[in-house]
């Protein structure tokens, strides 16, 4: 379930996500539809979040934007070490991760938070169980659409 190369994925997207949402200007919008996945459920809940994170990033409330903002901010450094932990070390930080992403979720009242940080949360859960190239490209999707969430 958990592959090793899918820590790495997880490292080098979360790089070149935050890399794409820093420089983003406040006008641009990106596509978010992720690589399609035999697993509907994921796919959907993947896919739905991303397309509704990107059309409402003026309806995210200030008080989400500060916990938008913080998870934005801490990608890199809470994805990047997985790489170099063992399998089952990264994939219990993984899980932690995911755990405290979705306490985060919950905090949220708008909907257009809820939808950016959702679609965040199910790219980082299909990205475990993906090839490289797709993890890589739904990643930096939700990356980046988690990034410019607030930039309206």
């Amino acid at each position: 379930m958990f592959q090793r190369s899918s820590l790495s994925v997880l490292a080098v997207a979360a790089m070149g996500g935050a890399l794409i949402a820093g420089c983003s200007s406040s006008s641009s919008s990106s596509s978010s539809a992720p690589a399609s996945a035999p697993a509907a459920t994921t796919s959907a809940a993947a896919s739905t979040p991303a397309s509704s994170a990107s059309g409402a990033a003026s309806s995210v409330s200030a008080a989400d934007c500060k916990i938008i903002s913080q998870v934005s901010g801490s990608v890199i450094s809470t994805l990047t070490p997985l790489q170099s932990e063992s399998t089952a070390k990264a994939a219990a930080s993984l899980k932690t991760y995911v755990a405290t992403l979705t306490a985060d979720e919950a905090k949220l009242t708008s909907a257009g938070g809820k939808a950016a940080l959702g679609s965040f949360i199910a790219a980082v859960q299909k990205a475990s169980t993906e090839s490289v190239s797709q993890a890589t490209s739904g990643l930096e999707s939700a990356i980046g659409n988690l990034g410019s969430a607030c930039s309206s």
